[in-house]
């Protein structure tokens, strides 16, 4: 009888702890898949503003124009959204597969 109930027991926790596993599985493929859409609008911001915006070049004596410091501030602040994306995605993808 104790035997049995063990067994019991013992079957109730394992379907409980497989359970409770499949949840974690589908929270971090939901994570990832986010991070993934994340990543593609940063990099979709960054391709998007390669064009300089009204007030981001200045004239030169040549007659030409060049970006101002502005522009580049502005791209290192897209760039750095990227690769913070991309850590974020990275992460996630790695706790996904670790958990299947």
């Amino acid at each position: 009888m104790k035997r049995w109930l063990l067994f019991i027991f013992l079957l109730a926790a394992g379907g409980a702890a497989a359970q409770d596993r499949s949840v974690q599985l589908d929270k971090a493929y939901e994570e990832a898949r986010a991070a993934q859409e994340a990543l593609k609008a940063a990099e979709a911001r960054r391709d998007a503003g390669v064009e300089s915006q009204p007030g981001e070049r200045i004239g030169t004596a040549a007659g030409g124009s060049r970006p101002t410091e502005s522009y580049f501030a502005r791209q290192a602040i897209l760039e750095q959204e990227v690769e913070a994306a991309r850590r974020r995605h990275e992460a996630a993808v790695r706790r996904w597969n670790d958990l299947k």
